[in-house]
Protein backbone atom coordinates (compact mmCIF):
# COMPACT_ATOMS: atom_id res chain seq x y z
CA UNK A 1 0.00 0.00 0.00
CA UNK A 2 3.01 2.74 1.40
CA UNK A 3 4.74 1.54 -2.73
CA UNK A 4 1.39 2.84 -4.50
CA UNK A 5 0.92 5.79 -2.16
CA UNK A 6 4.37 6.61 -3.27
CA UNK A 7 4.15 5.94 -6.84
CA UNK A 8 1.11 8.10 -7.01
CA UNK A 9 2.44 11.09 -5.25
CA UNK A 10 5.60 10.96 -7.46
CA UNK A 11 3.41 10.71 -10.56
CA UNK A 12 1.76 13.76 -9.73
CA UNK A 13 4.44 15.90 -8.41
CA UNK A 14 6.12 14.88 -12.23
CA UNK A 15 2.68 16.11 -13.78
CA UNK A 16 3.17 19.11 -11.96
CA UNK A 17 6.47 19.99 -12.33
CA UNK A 18 7.64 18.85 -16.17
CA UNK A 19 4.95 21.67 -17.40
CA UNK A 20 6.84 24.45 -14.92
CA UNK A 21 10.19 23.38 -15.46
CA UNK A 22 9.44 23.29 -19.46
CA UNK A 23 7.90 26.70 -19.53
CA UNK A 24 11.04 28.47 -17.49
CA UNK A 25 11.05 32.11 -17.46
CA UNK A 26 12.77 34.54 -16.06
CA UNK A 27 11.27 37.24 -14.03
CA UNK A 28 10.00 40.67 -16.23
CA UNK A 29 10.78 44.27 -15.88
CA UNK A 30 7.61 45.49 -15.17
CA UNK A 31 4.51 43.66 -13.39
CA UNK A 32 1.17 44.84 -11.70
CA UNK A 33 -1.06 42.56 -9.16
CA UNK A 34 -2.44 42.14 -6.17
CA UNK A 35 -2.37 40.10 -2.79
CA UNK A 36 -2.51 40.74 0.91
CA UNK A 37 -0.27 42.36 3.89
CA UNK A 38 -0.10 41.08 7.05
CA UNK A 39 1.50 43.33 9.97
CA UNK A 40 2.82 42.55 13.30
CA UNK A 41 1.09 45.76 14.65
CA UNK A 42 -2.02 45.98 11.77
CA UNK A 43 -4.54 44.65 11.03
CA UNK A 44 -4.69 42.13 7.51
CA UNK A 45 -5.15 44.36 4.24
CA UNK A 46 -5.63 44.66 0.63
CA UNK A 47 -2.43 45.73 -1.66
CA UNK A 48 -2.32 46.66 -5.11
CA UNK A 49 1.89 45.28 -5.91
CA UNK A 50 4.08 46.67 -9.17
CA UNK A 51 7.23 46.71 -10.24
CA UNK A 52 8.93 48.50 -13.17
CA UNK A 53 12.80 47.88 -13.85
CA UNK A 54 15.08 51.37 -14.14
CA UNK A 55 18.61 50.05 -15.39
CA UNK A 56 20.33 46.51 -15.48
CA UNK A 57 23.64 46.28 -14.08
CA UNK A 58 26.50 43.73 -15.26
CA UNK A 59 29.33 41.59 -14.09
CA UNK A 60 33.06 42.36 -15.46
CA UNK A 61 32.49 39.85 -18.40
CA UNK A 62 29.60 41.83 -19.71
CA UNK A 63 26.15 39.51 -18.82
CA UNK A 64 23.77 40.97 -16.63
CA UNK A 65 24.08 39.53 -12.83
CA UNK A 66 20.81 41.91 -11.70
CA UNK A 67 18.83 45.00 -11.62
CA UNK A 68 17.64 48.15 -10.11
CA UNK A 69 13.97 48.47 -10.21
CA UNK A 70 11.39 50.49 -8.02
CA UNK A 71 8.74 48.84 -6.19
CA UNK A 72 5.71 51.51 -5.13
CA UNK A 73 2.45 49.81 -3.70
CA UNK A 74 -0.74 50.96 -1.99
CA UNK A 75 -2.31 49.51 1.11
CA UNK A 76 -5.83 49.86 1.62
CA UNK A 77 -5.91 49.36 5.41
CA UNK A 78 -8.30 52.08 7.73
CA UNK A 79 -6.79 54.68 5.52
CA UNK A 80 -4.20 54.25 2.34
CA UNK A 81 -0.69 54.29 2.61
CA UNK A 82 1.63 53.99 -0.31
CA UNK A 83 5.18 52.41 -0.38
CA UNK A 84 7.78 53.64 -2.89
CA UNK A 85 10.94 52.02 -2.25
CA UNK A 86 13.88 51.34 -4.55
CA UNK A 87 15.43 47.79 -5.13
CA UNK A 88 18.37 46.23 -6.51
CA UNK A 89 17.25 42.92 -7.11
CA UNK A 90 19.60 39.90 -8.07
CA UNK A 91 19.55 36.54 -10.17
CA UNK A 92 19.72 33.77 -8.05
CA UNK A 93 17.87 30.93 -10.54
CA UNK A 94 16.03 31.43 -13.79
CA UNK A 95 12.75 31.55 -11.71
CA UNK A 96 13.96 33.34 -8.32
CA UNK A 97 14.87 36.88 -8.29
CA UNK A 98 15.52 38.03 -4.24
CA UNK A 99 15.60 41.73 -3.79
CA UNK A 100 16.61 44.35 -1.40
CA UNK A 101 16.23 47.97 -0.97
CA UNK A 102 14.70 51.16 1.09
CA UNK A 103 12.41 53.99 0.18
CA UNK A 104 9.48 56.23 1.71
CA UNK A 105 5.94 55.25 3.24
CA UNK A 106 3.51 57.94 3.15
CA UNK A 107 0.83 56.94 5.34
CA UNK A 108 -2.93 58.70 5.39
CA UNK A 109 -3.27 57.93 8.68
CA UNK A 110 -4.25 61.03 9.89
CA UNK A 111 -0.21 62.26 10.75
CA UNK A 112 0.03 62.15 6.91
CA UNK A 113 3.86 61.35 6.88
CA UNK A 114 6.40 59.98 5.29
CA UNK A 115 8.55 57.54 6.95
CA UNK A 116 11.73 56.03 5.76
CA UNK A 117 11.38 51.78 4.92
CA UNK A 118 13.20 49.00 4.19
CA UNK A 119 11.95 45.73 2.63
CA UNK A 120 13.39 42.92 1.15
CA UNK A 121 11.99 39.59 -0.68
CA UNK A 122 11.53 37.59 -3.73
CA UNK A 123 9.94 37.32 -6.69
CA UNK A 124 9.24 34.24 -8.25
CA UNK A 125 8.22 33.17 -11.67
CA UNK A 126 5.18 30.17 -11.08
CA UNK A 127 4.14 30.92 -15.00
CA UNK A 128 4.86 32.64 -18.10
CA UNK A 129 2.81 36.01 -16.97
CA UNK A 130 2.78 35.16 -13.30
CA UNK A 131 5.17 36.11 -10.34
CA UNK A 132 4.78 35.76 -7.31
CA UNK A 133 6.74 38.43 -4.98
CA UNK A 134 6.78 37.46 -1.39
CA UNK A 135 8.30 40.51 0.98
CA UNK A 136 9.34 41.66 4.27
CA UNK A 137 9.41 45.27 5.01
CA UNK A 138 10.36 47.48 8.16
CA UNK A 139 9.18 51.03 8.28
CA UNK A 140 10.43 53.41 10.89
CA UNK A 141 7.87 55.59 11.77
CA UNK A 142 8.49 58.15 15.16
CA UNK A 143 8.93 56.11 18.50
CA UNK A 144 8.57 52.25 17.01
CA UNK A 145 8.75 50.29 14.22
CA UNK A 146 6.03 48.51 11.62
CA UNK A 147 7.13 45.48 10.34
CA UNK A 148 4.75 43.56 7.88
CA UNK A 149 4.59 40.77 5.37
CA UNK A 150 2.82 41.14 2.06
CA UNK A 151 2.26 38.35 -0.63
CA UNK A 152 1.02 39.12 -3.93
CA UNK A 153 -0.03 37.48 -7.30
CA UNK A 154 1.05 39.97 -10.17
CA UNK A 155 0.54 39.64 -14.12
CA UNK A 156 4.02 40.34 -15.82
CA UNK A 157 4.09 42.17 -19.01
Amino acid sequence: MNHKLALLTTLTFSAIAAPAAAQAQTIPDYYVGAGVRAGFNDSTSFVLDSKAKVFDFDNIAGGTIGSVSVRPSVVFDSSTELRIPVSVDFILTENFYPYAGAGIAYNADGRSAVDAMITGGLDWSVARNVVLDLNASVLFKPGNTDTELTATVNYAF
